[in-house]
């Protein structure tokens, strides 16, 4: 089985290195260190089985992993490459939600 090339948009890194800012300052490095563990590690599924997370009922070329019960990732399989989208918390209004 081919791995994927994993890209990330503009939009992810932004929220991504938000979430980052927001557990050191808030909470401690561990923590931060504990969910980049576990970003890492969804990434890495993404890399193997992109297809192995459900499909949105809305969009249907986008998909979502959940990280955290607070944080889950959005991305779209195209080819041979999986583009993360946006990470969305999950505790804010779904409207929010620009895919």
């Amino acid at each position: 089985m081919s791995k994927y090339q994993i890209t990330i948009s503009e939009n992810a890194k932004r929220r991504i290195e938000n979430v980052f800012h927001y557990l050191e300052q808030e909470w401690s490095e561990k923590v931060r260190d504990d969910f980049k563990f576990k970003l890492l590690k969804q990434v890495d599924f993404l890399r193997q089985n992109p297809y192995m997370f459900p499909a949105s009922q809305v969009k249907k070329n986008i998909r979502r992993c959940i990280i955290t019960k607070h944080n889950a990732m959005y991305y779209r399989v195209k080819d041979n490459e999986v583009e993360i989208v946006t990470l969305h918390d999950t505790r804010s209004d779904p409207e929010s939600l620009y895919l």
